[in-house]
This record gives structure tokens, C-alpha cells and sequence, in this order.
């Protein structure tokens, strides 16, 4: 398949994810969330793999640069997730997720730094539309009551959206430079979430530090699998030659387009008038960026 239709696919299932997410985290401790999902997700892959035949595959594919590059994206996604899934917690999903949608912005200017690519002027004013979205953002959430320059939460989820385009960029020296293959980075990237994940809750309880009471819920697991879908499905579509990142980042983002919508209807949630109008200066300024 085309590589816009493997991304395409995974957009979709990342709109399920974040709704699940939501219904998961709120309200809940947010580091055992993460852990029991991390494990679905991680056991549904590798019972996909065993199915599809393809452990063997993977098994013999490894290799230390292989386990290097899938730790190294372990540590940047579950850091990425942590602080987004905090943010998640407090604010509402129709502003939390809008700022995550800006993170292929971020690849932009990462790109920039580290290939020298020099920004036309459309892209100068999508770089511009994005930073108005914020604004716009900062204007809806007075009206709930959020500081959006004060807020914690709100720093949370930029910097969920800073660690996420460092993903982007970095499954782009994977899987297009160092040509990794597919299934096994995914494989052990799975398996290094589930580590960190544990590392971090047994820390956090040996140094009895302050935590929220834990309420499982049926949506964990799905938090876990819709994620592992969405990853593969992109993964595959990056592994396509020549598969530019910066589109892939921008089409993998329309999920917030379905999350705002059903989210805005499942949570109840108001001004969504307001926060459309920053969620379209968002995407229009990300779709600059990538012309």
C-alpha cells in the first residue's frame, strides 16, 4: 500500500486511543495507567507477531544497534507520555490534545536545526497560524478558567509535544537512515516502554512519593492496543523509501480532528466554538508548514 494509506489508517486508530486515554487517566493515577497499558499494548503486539509467524523473524534480526535504537525511542515516547498524559488528566481533551497536534510544527523546527532546511515564506506564516492557535487556545481557556501561560498542566502538554517531535524525528534516522527493520524495533521499543514504565512506579513508591489512588478501568487495555495498532500502521508507513516525515507527522495528526469531535460529545465539554477556531489556526498552519 501507499504509504499515505498506512498513515492515513493509523490516524484513525489514534483518535480511538486518545479517547480511550482520556476515559483512562481522569480523575486516576496516572503512572499505573500508563504501566497496565504499556503490557496490553505490548502483549497484543507480540501475540500479533506469533500469529502473523514472525517472532522467529524478529529474533533473528536483532542486533545491538537494533536494541540501541528501540531504548532510545522507549526512553523519548515514555517520557513524551508522562507529561502528556498528567496534562490529560486536568484539562479538558478538546485543549489538551489540540496542543499535541501541534508537535509536526516542532519537527519543522527541529528539522530546520538539524538538516538546514531554510523555511520558505508559506511556511513562515504556518509557523505563525500555529503560534496564533496557541494564542487563540490562551483566549478559549480564560473561559474556563485556565491560565494558559500559568497553567501547569498546560506546560505539561507542550512539553508531551516537544518529546513527541523528538520522536518523529528520531523514527526518521531509524527507519529511513539507519534502515531498521520494522517489527523488531517495534518489538523490544514495546517491551522498553513496559521497563521504563515499571522502573518509574517502583521508584516513585520506594521513595513514597505522593500519588493518586489507581482505579482500573475497562478502557486501560484498549489505551495499550489502539496504540500499538497506530504505531505499526505508521511505522510501516515510514519504512516506505522516501516517505517524508514532515507530511507523515501532518497526517498522522488529523486524529484530532475525530477526538475533538466525539470527545467534545462523549466528556461533555463546552466552548467549542472558541476552541475550534485555535484548532483550525493549528492545522492550517501545519499544512503550511508542509507545502
Amino acid at each position: 500500500m501507499s504509504w499515505t494509506v498506512w498513515i492515513l489508517l493509523s490516524s484513525f486508530f489514534l483518535a480511538l486511543y486518545d479517547l480511550a486515554k482520556k476515559a483512562s487517566v481522569r480523575e486516576n493515577a496516572v503512572l499505573p495507567v500508563l504501566l497496565c497499558s504499556t503490557c496490553c499494548g505490548c502483549a497484543a503486539f507480540v501475540a500479533g507477531l506469533g500469529v502473523c509467524g514472525k517472532i522467529p523473524e524478529v529474533l533473528a534480526s536483532t542486533s545491538g544497534r537494533a536494541l540501541g535504537l528501540a531504548a532510545i525511542k522507549s526512553v523519548i515516547v515514555a517520557t513524551s507520555w508522562v507529561f502528556t498524559f498528567y496534562a490529560l488528566r486536568t484539562l479538558p481533551i478538546t485543549i489538551a490534545t489540540p496542543i499535541r497536534a501541534s508537535a509536526p510544527a516542532l519537527v519543522f523546527v527541529a528539522a530546520f536545526f538539524l538538516y538546514g532546511e531554510i523555511p520558505s515564506w508559506v511556511q513562515a506564516i504556518g509557523m505563525l497560524a500555529v503560534f496564533g492557535g496557541y494564542f487563540a487556545f490562551s483566549w478559549a481557556g480564560k473561559h474556563e478558567g485556565i491560565d494558559f501561560f500559568r497553567n501547569k498542566a498546560v506546560w505539561s502538554a507542550i512539553a508531551g509535544a516537544c518529546f513527541s517531535a523528538l520522536s518523529s524525528i528520531w523514527d526518521k534516522y531509524v527507519f529511513q537512515v539507519a534502515a531498521a527493520p520494522v517489527e523488531t524495533v517495534q518489538f523490544f521499543f514495546q517491551i522498553g516502554l513496559v521497563i521504563v514504565y515499571a522502573l518509574i512506579l517502583t521508584g516513585q513508591r520506594l521513595l513514597r512519593l505522593p500519588h493518586d489512588r489507581f482505579e482500573f478501568r475497562f478502557t486501560i487495555p484498549f489505551v495499550g492496543i489502539l496504540l500499538a495498532m497506530a504505531d505499526w500502521l505508521y511505522f510501516r508507513g515510514l519504512a516506505v523509501p522516501d516517505a517524508p516525515i514532515s507530511v507523515g507527522s501532518l497526517l498522522r495528526r488529523f486524529s484530532v480532528v475525530i477526538t475533538f469531535v466525539l470527545g467534545a460529545r462523549f466528556f461533555h465539554e463546552t466552548n467549542l466554538k472558541r476552541k475550534a477556531l485555535a484548532l483550525a489556526a493549528i492545522l492550517v498552519g501545519v499544512i503550511l508548514l508542509c507545502i
